[in-house]
């Protein structure tokens, strides 16, 4: 599949079968990820992989990740993060975005649909997963295969002219 198709063909998936994500399928993800381009390479990225009976409890007190058999916490370290030169501005959720999106689209590739998850208490995140100060929780990302009711919302295929989204300078 092409890369837009890919792209096309990828949407936010609200309910999920229990079949679990091969290691495999898992790894490539991960990998995925790891490649992801962040500012001055400084990969601050902390990926957790809530598979445990424990994590999976502790991650159904965040959100229950409309069932899906796998959740990925992706968190950005800001003691590793690059800083904006004029803001100061840490780059590590961006940083993080970029790395979910990389493994996101790189699931998708390999059949396993996902949904980006940020509508969660990322304090109460950081205790359950009992982050250091410095490692900040920004997304969850369930990962999995859709239940027969996990089709694409009706808006899923709206997109703006590009003419209303970019300007040519």
């Amino acid at each position: 599949m092409d890369f837009l198709t890919l792209c096309a063909e990828r949407y936010s998936v609200r309910s999920y079968l229990p079949d679990p994500v091969p290691a495999q399928a898992l790894a490539e993800i991960l990998r995925a990820g790891q490649l992801a381009p962040t500012a001055k390479n400084n990969q601050p990225q902390k990926v957790l992989v809530l598979q445990s009976p424990e994590a999976k409890a502790k991650q159904l007190e965040l959100h229950a990740c409309y069932g899906a058999p796998l959740v990925l916490l992706v968190c950005g370290d800001e003691e590793i993060a690059c800083n904006r030169p004029v803001t100061h501005h840490s780059m590590a959720e961006m940083d993080a975005s970029i790395v979910a999106t990389h493994m996101m689209l790189a699931a998708k590739s390999l059949g396993v649909d996902s949904t980006w998850i940020c509508a969660f208490d990322h304090a109460k995140a950081s205790e359950l997963f009992e982050l250091p100060a410095h490692v900040k929780p920004h997304l969850l990302l369930a990962l999995g295969y859709p239940a027969p009711d996990g089709t694409p919302s009706p808006r899923h295929t709206d997109r703006k002219p590009l003419e209303q989204t970019v300007t040519y300078l």
